[in-house]
Formats: C-alpha cells, sequence, structure tokens
C-alpha cells in the first residue's frame, strides 16, 4: 500500500511541474508576493471572486522560504495537498475496515488510483490555485470524523478541528460554506448520550468558526466595499462579459461530457452499483455509523452543486465530488464484507470487490498519460516554475531602473525581483472589466481597464512591457500606451515578447 501511494505521489508531482501556466495562478501567486510585501488584501489591491486566507499560506511561505520562486512554492502546495488527499482516502479505509486490514489496504489503494486517474482530477490538481487545498481540508475533516469518539474524550476536539478546518478552507472559496453546513448538520445528528453533550458538539464547531474566521473578518472590515466589489459586482461583470464574446461551456454539455470520460464513468457506475446493493440487501446488512455513510455521497452532491453555483462553469468544478465518491463505497464494501462473515456466503461481497478493482483498473488503462509524464521529472529544468523564474530574472536583468514592468502576467515581472502596476495584479481577470466599473469603483479596488490604463501608464512610465501572455486584443492597449519609438523588442522561445525602454 505504501509503494502504491509513493507511486501516486510521484505521478501528482509530476503533473504539477509540468502543466503549462494558468491564466488564474497569476492572480493567486500575485496576491501572497503582495501580502508578503506588506500589502492588504482587497484595501490595497484586488483579488476577485476569492476569499483571503489561500494568498496569506503563499505569503507566509514566500516570507519564510526568503524566494520569489512563487509559482513554484504555489505548485508545490497544491502537489502536497494531492498527495494528502490521497492519504485521506487511504486513511479512511484503514479506519473502517479496522481488522479485515488486508481488504481495506486494496480498496483503499483502488479509491487512490480512481481518483488520481480520473480525467478530470488530472486537469484540476497542480495548479497554484485554491482548488486543491480546499478540497484537502474538506476530506481531512472526513477523515477525522470517520475516526471520532467522543466516549475516549477526544471527540469535542476533533469537532472544533474540524469547524476550523473547514471555516478555513470557507474563507479560501466562499461556496465550500455548503460542505461546511452538512458537517455541523451530521455532527449535531451524532448519536451521544444527552442534549448537553449535542450542545457540546455544537458550542465546540461554533467556537473554532469563529476563531478560524476573525482573521478574515478584521480583513474585510478594513475596505468592506473593496471586498464586497471583489466578490459581487467584478465576477458578476466579468460572468457577462465572458458570455458576450461566447467564451463560456454550456453546463449540461460540460457535465456530459466530463462524467462520460471512462474514468468518471467508471466511478458514476460503481457508485450506481453499491446504491442498488445497499438497496437490495438492506434487510440483511448490519449497518452502523449511518453518519459516515451518508456524509461522503453528501458531500460529492454538494460539491455538485456548488459546481453549478457559479455563473460561468468550469471542468475543474467537477473534479472536487471525485474523492468523496471514490470514499463512499468503503461503507457498502464494509457492510457485505461484514455479511459473508456472518452467513458464510461472500457473492456478493466477490462481485462488489471484483466491481471495484476492475472500475480502477479501467480508470488506469483508459488514461495512461497520467503515468507517462513522470519522466519529464527528471528534468527539473523544463518543469514550468523553473522555466518561468529562469525568463523573468532575464527580463528583469535586461529592464532599466526601477524596473517598473507593464504586464497581464504579473509573475514574468515578480520572480525575477521587478515592480509591477497594482492595478494589473489580478492579471486580466479584472483588466477585462476594468472599464465597465465606475472611476470610483476602480479607485476603491485599484483597477483599470483597456481605455483607462493610458493614464496610468502616463503617470509611471514603465522600464518594459510585456506582451503575449494573454489574448492579443487585451494586450493591444499595452503596446499603444507604453510602447514608443526606439523601444528594443525581445521574442522568448516559447514566451513571452517582451520590450524595453530606452
Amino acid at each position: 500500500m505504501v509503494l502504491i501511494l509513493v507511486g501516486l505521489a510521484v505521478v501528482m508531482l509530476a503533473n504539477s511541474m509540468t502543466k503549462p501556466l494558468g491564466r488564474d495562478e497569476q492572480m493567486y501567486c500575485t496576491g501572497g508576493a503582495l501580502i508578503a510585501k506588506g500589502k492588504m488584501i482587497y484595501r490595497d489591491f484586488s483579488y476577485a471572486a476569492q476569499m483571503p486566507y489561500h494568498p496569506l499560506v503563499y505569503a507566509a511561505l514566500y516570507r519564510a522560504l526568503s524566494t520569489t520562486r512563487y509559482l513554484l512554492v504555489g505548485r508545490i502546495v497544491s502537489a502536497i495537498c494531492d498527495v494528502g488527499v490521497i492519504v485521506c482516502i487511504a486513511g479512511i479505509y484503514r479506519r473502517i475496515f479496522g481488522g479485515f486490514r488486508v481488504a481495506g489496504a486494496l480498496f483503499g489503494a483502488a479509491a487512490c488510483v480512481l481518483y488520481v486517474f480520473n480525467p478530470i482530477v488530472d486537469y484540476a490538481n497542480g495548479y497554484a490555485w485554491n482548488h486543491d487545498v480546499v478540497m484537502f481540508c474538506v476530506m481531512l475533516c472526513l477523515w477525522l470524523f470517520v475516526g471520532m469518539d467522543f466516549k475516549v474524550g477526544c471527540g469535542y476536539r476533533r469537532v472544533a478541528v474540524i469547524g476550523a478546518i473547514l471555516t478555513f478552507a470557507t474563507f479560501m472559496r466562499i461556496t465550500t460554506v455548503l460542505a461546511e453546513v452538512l458537517f455541523f448538520i451530521v455532527l449535531l445528528a451524532h448519536p451521544v448520550g444527552s442534549a448537553r453533550e449535542r450542545l457540546k458538539i455544537a458550542a465546540s464547531f461554533l467556537v473554532a468558526v469563529v476563531l478560524a474566521a476573525s482573521w478574515p473578518i478584521w480583513v474585510i472590515a478594513h475596505a468592506p466595499r473593496a471586498f464586497f466589489l471583489n466578490i459581487v459586482r467584478i465576477p458578476a461583470l466579468y460572468g457577462e462579459w465572458l458570455h458576450k464574446i461566447g467564451m463560456v461551456h454550456d453546463k449540461f454539455k460540460l457535465t456530459l461530457s466530463s462524467l462520460t470520460a471512462p474514468g468518471y464513468l467508471a466511478l458514476i457506475a460503481a457508485a450506481i452499483y453499491f446504491c442498488v446493493m445497499l438497496a437490495y440487501l438492506r434487510g440483511r446488512l448490519k449497518i452502523v455509523n449511518r453518519g459516515g455513510l451518508l456524509l461522503a455521497p453528501l458531500l460529492a452532491a454538494a460539491f455538485f452543486v456548488i459546481a453549478y453555483i457559479p455563473p460561468t462553469m468550469w471542468m475543474q468544478y467537477l473534479a472536487m465530488p471525485v474523492p468523496f465518491l471514490a470514499v463512499g463505497f468503503a461503507w457498502p464494501l464494509l457492510y457485505m464484507r461484514e455479511l459473508a462473515d456472518r452467513d458464510g456466503q461472500n457473492r456478493h461481497f466477490k462481485i462488489a470487490a471484483t466491481a471495484v478493482v476492475v472500475c480502477a483498473i479501467v480508470a488506469a488503462v483508459s488514461y495512461p498519460v497520467v503515468v507517462l509524464r513522470t519522466a519529464l521529472l527528471a528534468a527539473p529544468e523544463s518543469w514550468t516554475p523553473i522555466q518561468l523564474h529562469k525568463v523573468s530574472e532575464n527580463i528583469v536583468k535586461s529592464a532599466k531602473e526601477p524596473k517598473l514592468i507593464l504586464t497581464l502576467g504579473p509573475l514574468f515581472a515578480l520572480e525575477g525581483g521587478g515592480e509591477i502596476y497594482t492595478e494589473l495584479s489580478a492579471g486580466a481577470v479584472i483588466y477585462r472589466v476594468g472599464d465597465l466599473l465606475s472611476a470610483d469603483e476602480r479607485a476603491v479596488t485599484h483597477t483599470v481597464g483597456p481605455k483607462t490604463l493610458g493614464e496610468l501608464v502616463e503617470k509611471s512610465p514603465p522600464a518594459a512591457a510585456i506582451v503575449g501572455v494573454e489574448f492579443e486584443f487585451l494586450e493591444e492597449a499595452l503596446l499603444k500606451s507604453a510602447v514608443k519609438t526606439g523601444w528594443e523588442k525581445k521574442v522568448y522561445e516559447d514566451g513571452p515578447t517582451v520590450y524595453y525602454g530606452p
């Protein structure tokens, strides 16, 4: 089992290091870099549609490591969280199966394979964004819940830890609050001796929530209007802009194409099979720990609902239910294993075990790229974060003082030690709709759009301008407002184009 987990960890590290640079990573990493430099999120710079804990984590790491390798650190964090998810999956199976150690290890390994080789999970994981951290936080809480025992005195501490972790995740991605509410309801329904004990559960959870929420609330209180514009107003405008240019997915078609991928389809087929078997054998199965049996599939359902909440839907949203579906198989498998021991007939258990193993094999065989890319780990110089840092250092070294660089890809300036315009710290995410905000709203959020960029550049001319990191029509304003006759042009192979001022 340990060897399988190590192998899957290598696979996920390779996935993270070899992905091309994502647009949203510019905002996530830059947010952490600016906090590390003493700026306050929302009040001093924009951070659209997201909550403040994730860039705080990055900022703490950047300061502790004293590094400007922002993308590398961010991706390592995501890779560690991805490994943490499979450790949680394996740990949950081991805990549930107890004395059936071999069965627990086998099914835990199969569930981990179903997770890692799912094509949607492979697409979503590994980027320097908050997806991986949130998934790990919720999965860790499920593991803590499975091992909860109020009789030995650690139950209430675990409740508090669960409340704190889920609040931490919610203040990374606000839609996680739905999972937090689910945990709270299931915890309150946990079988305990008295109403007083149930009250202690609620108090432990809520006190932890308040404590974990104190810093984000303090941050929001310093810039309430900027927070509202970043979380509500700008995402709404951004959604309208994406629909207007046709850069959105049809939610039904995206869901259908994702769920019918072989790896995902195998997972769905197994889930349907277990639902049918639980209904068929309900009179013979000894069902205990109903909270765990219900919580895992409820979390999967909650994340399906969450995927549909934003005005625009992206493929990575459909990766969130996968680990909870995979973990949800543990309880029916255990009940069938126990039924085989009691009745001496293990036909149903053998069929179920075979179904899980076959589904895992189908997932692995249908998506071999997960394994094939691990060969790239042997060449660190080819890793995306390493290449980005090298290019950034070259760009900043060639730029004149004060090395202020105009770009919609701020990491290309920051990683080499250059300076950026704070108004473009979110890259193109807010810049696209900046002109749809009023002048007052732009001032509050520290943003600009293509039409108002010229005023910013006129006040503080750049030493260099980087293009080729976004759509050409978005970067036209950068060239018109900054690049003049006599500027030197340099094109980086498989990278951006840089114009250096005289």
